[in-house]
């Protein structure tokens, strides 16, 4: 069975399978699936399951939709297309074995969506107008968060998502980093809405420099080389879901 994945600002990934041949997307009580934000239109979309595709169609809606980064009034659906939808990020997903996994989470293990587990702020009669540029911002910072990597070097096989979470480093913290007076936390990665930024907690027992220059904390930039006590790191904006999710099925 095909399925969403619902994300919303900091709040866990959520899934709605989609159990019959159309879901009506809202947030008014009479669709299948109800999202309650006033970025949403009481009747927003449609994801039509049919013999050949999947697609999914605008409902006149004041806001519209995204699909990969596209404004759209009605497309075909590929496994690991991302639509955002006013505030909210859907990822399609097929029923294959690669996608038994989004990004290294288990998603059997996911919690299932129900109407109400997932919204932050009160419901107005009226949808709040968002622009195409909003939209696609929008859009742009969901796709950051979930794609960049904290990438250690030399090797480059272990990483760490940052996400809106961040990451700490230290003996003490998420990330070990080599050095004779690393204990605790001397470092951590944030995200403060818009970027992911390095902070330095206690330089005088480990120094961080980004891209050799020492620093107290700086907003990271794709490629940019860390360098924590002794241990470096590269930041990497990395791919889009969508885009990782097509390479996995193409290999």
């Amino acid at each position: 069975m095909s399925k969403l994945l619902i994300k919303l600002n900091q709040q866990k990934t959520h899934v709605f399978p989609l159990k019959s041949s159309e879901t009506r997307i809202g947030r008014g009580e009479n669709c299948h699936l109800i999202l309650q934000n006033v970025s949403v239109s009481r009747e927003h979309a449609r994801i039509v399951i049919g013999s050949q595709n999947v697609t999914i169609e605008d409902l006149d809606s004041q806001n519209g939709f995204l699909v990969n980064g596209k404004k759209t009034g009605q497309t075909v659906l590929r496994s690991g297309d991302e639509v955002q939808l006013g505030n909210f990020t859907l990822i399609y997903l097929t029923e294959v074995p690669a996608n038994k996994f989004y990004r290294g989470r288990c998603v059997a293990y996911m919690p299932r969506y129900e109407p109400g587990l997932m919204t932050d702020e009160i419901l107005e009669e009226s949808t709040f107008v968002m622009t195409l540029a909003q939209l696609e911002k929008l859009q742009k910072l969901h796709q950051l968060v979930d794609s960049a990597r904290l990438i250690r070097e030399p090797d480059v096989g272990k990483f760490w998502h940052p996400e809106e979470k961040g990451l700490t480093f230290g003996r003490g913290g998420q990330v070990w980093v080599a050095g004779w007076l690393t204990w605790g936390v001397v470092a951590n990665i944030i995200w403060d809405g818009q970027q992911h930024s390095v902070h330095a907690i206690a330089s005088w027992r480990a120094a961080v420099t980004v891209n050799k220059q020492p620093v107290e904390h700086r907003a990271l930039k794709h490629g940019d080389r860390i360098s924590i006590g002794g241990s470096r790191f590269r930041y990497d904006a990395g791919r889009s879901p969508a885009k990782e999710i097509r390479d996995t099925l193409a290999r």
